[in-house]
């Protein structure tokens, strides 16, 4: 997959694309409706199939205030995307001055070289252009005028008959239903991070833990802990996840925001201190409790680890 960061990228020329457009934050089940439509009309065609998104998330320009928290940052965006099998990313900056294009010029910007979209897929709910009033309705209209396909699928809906959303995604992992959440990507909730230095706690009991430092923006799960996987440059490795303020450990006084620490099992590689990792949210296994000390902590973590291994090993193998 060729990866472009803006237009003037493009290699120049009236070559003609199917385009899938959307922010695409999650990448969920939705969204690669959305892409395989693209990849079936552009394959039949015999033109390339691209997918069209933005960074930052628009409502991180539009909406700062709501703090609305990111599923897939940019990179993981692109590895989920490269892994569908598309032939063309490209991933716009999203600014002020981007935001206010009127709906009519942004048709003519995806349908001119060097874009030159023969057909586009969008969500029947896209919204673009200044102050978003253009609509999939609207862009198959112009699109027409302007010799582009316009094609939205059916909204794709979960198991309960309700449209599966970003924003829903987002309050399940909020809310710690991983399950729930991960049934709608069509994947395990993954959180990117540095492993950086922690309290040192988990090595004195004998279980020591990669402490995350999860990108700003991430969709963190609530407090908890959690069945997942970790994967780092040496590999993939099962791995039991507390999400939480140490309440063994801390008083109510001392605790500060949640951590993100993760038991790497069966892990002998080197240390991970500054190292990439991204954090694979399978399953909430409990709530965070204070014990009454250390060692029923340890042996709480030990019933962890059994329940960790036994949800992990439902997940296919790739």
């Amino acid at each position: 997959m060729k990866t472009y960061v803006s237009l003037d990228e493009l290699p120049v020329g009236d070559r003609r694309r199917a385009v899938a457009i959307g922010t695409f934050d999650g990448i969920h089940l939705g969204h690669r409706e959305i892409i395989a439509q693209a990849q079936e009309l552009g394959r039949a065609r015999g033109i390339p199939v691209m997918v069209m998104t933005f960074e930052p998330h628009p409502i991180a320009i539009l909406r700062p205030e709501l703090k609305t928290t990111v599923l897939t940052p940019v990179d993981l965006k692109a590895d989920l995307i490269a892994a569908l099998e598309v032939d063309e990313l490209l991933i716009l900056p999203f600014t002020r001055a981007f935001s206010r294009i009127r709906a009519e010029r942004f048709v003519d910007m995806i349908a001119s070289p060097p874009l030159g979209a023969e057909i586009v897929v969008v969500g029947e709910n896209f919204r673009f252009g200044s102050g978003g009033t253009g609509t999939a309705e609207g862009m198959r209209a112009y699109g027409h005028v302007r010799g582009v396909e316009v094609v939205s699928p059916s909204i794709v809906a979960s198991y309960d008959g309700k449209p599966i959303s970003s924003t829903r995604i987002r309050r399940l992992i909020a809310e710690g239903r991983l399950d729930e959440a991960g049934a709608l990507l069509g994947r395990p909730h993954i959180v990117e991070g540095i492993v950086v230095p922690g309290d040192q706690r988990g090595r004195a009991l004998g279980l020591p833990t990669a402490n995350v430092d999860a990108l700003a923006n991430a969709a963190v799960p609530g407090r908890g802990v959690y069945a997942g996987r970790a994967m780092t440059r040496h590999g993939r490795a099962i791995a039991a996840i507390n999400v939480g303020v140490a309440p063994t450990f801390r008083t109510a006084h001392e605790r500060g925001p949640a951590r993100v620490e993760a038991f790497l099992l069966d892990y002998d590689g080197p240390d991970l201190y500054g190292e990439p990792i991204r954090i694979e949210f399978v399953s909430r296994l409990r709530d965070e409790r204070r014990f009454g000390d250390p060692s029923e902590l340890v042996a709480q973590i030990h019933h962890d680890i059994a329940a960790t291994r036994e949800r992990v090993a439902t997940l296919p193998v790739d």
